[in-house]
């Protein structure tokens, strides 16, 4: 993954790169927690290395079903 998008996204926000990917990956582990059935299986879709996936996981994932969806169309 290029990890540009972390310096451009604090650039934006006049921030660091590391305080943007603390900030989502804060939001990944509260959503991650969610014990509802339905958000467990979209979860588990998430190829990851760990038991959480990363930050950088998430964005890879989600990139690549953009991705997808829009070739769909």
């Amino acid at each position: 993954m290029n990890k540009d998008i972390f310096k451009e996204v604090a650039k934006q926000f006049n921030t660091t790169p590391d305080e943007v990917k603390n900030e989502i990956q804060q939001a990944i582990d509260e959503a991650f927690n969610n014990p509802d059935p339905k958000i467990r299986r979209l979860w588990n879709n998430i190829p990851r290395k760990n038991n959480r996936p990363t930050a950088e996981e998430v964005i890879e994932y989600m990139s690549y079903e953009i991705m997808k969806r829009r070739n769909m169309s």
